[in-house]
């Protein structure tokens, strides 16, 4: 999907078992845009790009994003990974670098896969999965697809309705159960702390949290990344269910990176 022609290029990149269309506010924002051309793909197993048996882990899908950005010779890149998308983003800068990018976002995306307290550090999964939340997308992906995804339709936003959940729940199953376990289980072990505390310095950075992740990203953000902007929203999805949540900071960042 892609709307303006600017010369500055966003890509957002979808999350966990989504597609292109959770961004259909942010191509809203942008049609028309002379300043930015917003650009979103299905990853891997997504959506509706090529359904694979391999190559269903992080570091192949930060080798597909770059053969992406490679074949449209896309430049001028602030790179914005949503959820798990932030580890697709994370793995094409981990092994690709910061040539082609002139800004970074992580939308409501952690930098590592796990701590010893994801309560108290910026990480999805507790290590030892005490509250079985990594156990809950994974196991459930397989055993009660349906019932997971219902329940994780449910977590992302403020209010529900029956077309939401209808539409939420039915992109991710594009997604087949094997491939959803796969992926999150594989999240489960992904660590970009370094890169992403590498960027301080080099690019500007936004990073757009739910209120839980608030106070975890702010402190990461002082520690590693003290030049990093932090801006917050109500939920998971926000960027979907109220917009100006995440386009009001993002044309903040967008402008001091054109200016």
């Amino acid at each position: 999907e892609r709307v303006g022609e600017g010369p500055i290029t966003l890509i957002l990149v979808p999350g966990w078992t989504m597609n292109t269309t959770v961004f259909s506010k942010q191509f809203e924002h942008f049609a028309g845009s002379k300043d930015f051309t917003v650009i979103s793909l299905d990853p891997r197993s997504q959506g509706l790009s090529t359904h694979t048996s391999e190559g269903n882990f992080y570091e192949q899908f930060g080798r597909d994003l770059n053969a992406f950005i490679v074949a449209l010779d896309l430049k001028n890149i602030v790179l914005a990974g949503w959820s798990n998308g932030g580890f697709q983003a994370l793995s094409y800068l981990h092994q690709f670098g910061t040539d082609r990018l002139v800004g970074f976002i992580m939308l409501d995306a952690a930098p590592t896969g796990r701590a010893d307290d994801n309560t108290n550090h910026w990480a999805w999964y507790a290590k030892d999965d005490a509250d079985g939340f990594c156990e809950f997308f994974t196991q459930g992906s397989i055993v009660d697809r349906q019932q997971m995804n219902l329940e994780f339709a449910k977590w992302m936003v403020t209010t529900t309705t029956p077309e939401y959940l209808n539409w939420i729940t039915g992109v991710s199953n594009m997604t087949s159960d094997s491939v959803a376990a796969l992926t999150n289980a594989n999240s489960f072990y992904q660590d970009y702390q370094k890169d992403l505390a590498g960027l301080e310095g080099k690019l500007p950075l936004l990073y757009v949290v739910r209120k839980d992740w608030e106070s975890v990203a702010t402190a990461w953000a002082k520690i590693n990344t003290p030049s990093a902007k932090v801006a917050v929203m109500d939920k998971h999805l926000s960027f979907w269910e109220t917009p100006a949540q995440f386009n009001d900071p993002l044309d903040a960042f967008l402008m001091t990176i054109k200016e």
